[in-house]
Parts: structure tokens; C-alpha cells; sequence
């Protein structure tokens, strides 16, 4: 088989989402043989490489596609960082700040928060995980605010109307399921995704693109299971993501990364 290279989310593919945050033996035995027989595998991932664990890292991977395609890394050399303008940072967080609606601003360097807004309970486990791992975790307002992207819980009423239209010129709102009265959103720089990431690796190695895969779980992995020529979706995922891969697996804890890898002929 000719050299493919492989592109994986983490939370809900590699990772399990909920508190046990679970890796199963499947899940690196398959990434260490896919790596024995010549592939490439890489992260492809919602989350900027602060936060990415050494117990992912240890899994192998030979870099990081990371923040929807903003900053990418192969054999620890940062190929692309897309930085956006500092005073547009700040206009985003004044503007969440007087809606306010909770966020989590997301860099290379730290994650950013406002204690004095209202802390939803996702944001605290996230929180508490961060710390827990010794990431960089400062206040929105300390010296030095920016961000690379940002998720935030947006009320469901007119104030996220006018959050989206600010953002629009600059932004893409990803919409990651929504609760009662709360949307998830993922905001990400226009122009960037994980497909863009995908591509600028291909681009990168001079890989075809018939010989790509990829793997994930959730509506911000649309892109790149639209983009890849092979993928597939865990067990559980959302009915968007149905009908734009080739097949779906089974779910994270009963082997379903390493059954699609099977099935593709990976491993």
C-alpha cells in the first residue's frame, strides 16, 4: 500500500469526552501499527497545542494540525500560526462581556476567561481539567489578552443575533450542539478549518490526496470527513455527519477507531 496519512480528531475519536477521559488500548495499539506500516498520523483537532496532553503525545503522532487549521505543527517545527490583530481580540471580549455570554479564548500560549461573567458548567470542568494539568489558564482582562479562536455558550436570544452579525466579517460561527436555552459555538478566523489543515499538509509532504483519511466524532469535523478521501465517523456522532463519510463505526469504547482503521486497511 502506497503511504497514506491519516488525520484524527481527539475528543470523542482518540479521547473519550466524558469524565473519564478514556484512551482505549484498541485505539493505541491501531495508531502504533498504522505508524509500523508506513503511514503518517496526524492530530487534527478543535484544540490549540497548549492543551494537547503528553499522554496524546506519547501516543505517536508525528504533528499537530491544531485550533481548526490556525496552527500546525510536523516533527515539532511550527510550519503555519495564523495570528490574529490584538484590537480585535479585545473588541470581541468587550462585546461577549456586555452580552454577557461565557467564553473559553484559546491560544498556542495560554486559554483566557472573565471570572466576572457567568461560568457555565462546561467551562468549569474545562477549567478545572486545565488547571489539573498545569496549563496556562490566566483572566481575560491580565496584560497580554489574544486568542486564536474561542468557544463560548451563547444565550438563545436576540443577543447572539447580534454576536454573530459583529462577528461575520472576520469569524466563522461553528454550531457544536446545542442544550436548553444555550447554543455551543466554536469560533474560528474565516478561511481556516481542518480542512485547510489537511490540505496544507498534503501540500506540505506531496502526499496525493486519494491516499487521505480522516476520523472524528463532531459538527467541527465536517470539514475535513468532507474533504478526505476516506473517512469515518464514531459510533454516536451527530445525523449531520451521517451521510458525508463513508461509513460510521462503532463507538469510542467498544474499539470503533481501530475497527474503521481495519476496514480501510490501515492496519
Amino acid at each position: 500500500m502506497d503511504k497514506s496519512i491519516l488525520f484524527f480528531d481527539i475528543d470523542g475519536t482518540v479521547v473519550s469526552e466524558d469524565e473519564n477521559r478514556f484512551i482505549p488500548e484498541s485505539t493505541k495499539a491501531a495508531l502504533k501499527a498504522a505508524r509500523d506500516n508506513g503511514h503518517i498520523i496526524m492530530v487534527n483537532t478543535g484544540r490549540t497545542i497548549l492543551i494537547i496532553e503528553d499522554r496524546i503525545k506519547q501516543l505517536g503522532f508525528s504533528g499537530y494540525v491544531c485550533g481548526c487549521g490556525t496552527n500546525i505543527i510536523l516533527d515539532s517545527k511550527e510550519l503555519l500560526r495564523n495570528r490574529n490583530d490584538p484590537a480585535l481580540c479585545l473588541k470581541i471580549r468587550d462585546l461577549l462581556e456586555k452580552l454577557k455570554i461565557p467564553a473559553i479564548y484559546e491560544s498556542a500560549e495560554s486559554m483566557r476567561y472573565n471570572s466576572n461573567t457567568y461560568i457555565h458548567p462546561e467551562l468549569e470542568n474545562m477549567l478545572t481539567h486545565f488547571r489539573s494539568q498545569q496549563f496556562n489558564v490566566n483572566e481575560a482582562h491580565d496584560e497580554g489578552f489574544y486568542f486564536d479562536k474561542f468557544f463560548c455558550w451563547a444565550h438563545d436570544d436576540s443577543r447572539f443575533d447580534i454576536f454573530e452579525r459583529e462577528l461575520s466579517k472576520d469569524f466563522q460561527v461553528i454550531r457544536r450542539g446545542d442544550s436548553p436555552g444555550i447554543m455551543r459555538c466554536e469560533i474560528v478566523p474565516h478561511g481556516f478549518s481542518k480542512a485547510t489543515g489537511m490540505k496544507f499538509m498534503l501540500d506540505e509532504l506531496g502526499i496525493k490526496h486519494e491516499n487521505s483519511y480522516a476520523f472524528g466524532d463532531s459538527t467541527n469535523d465536517l470539514p475535513m470527513l468532507e474533504y478526505a478521501a476516506h473517512s469515518a465517523a464514531m459510533g454516536g456522532c451527530p445525523d449531520a455527519l451521517k451521510d458525508k463519510v463513508e461509513f460510521v463505526t462503532d463507538t469510542l469504547y467498544n474499539d470503533g477507531l481501530a475497527k474503521a482503521m481495519e476496514r480501510f486497511g490501515l492496519i
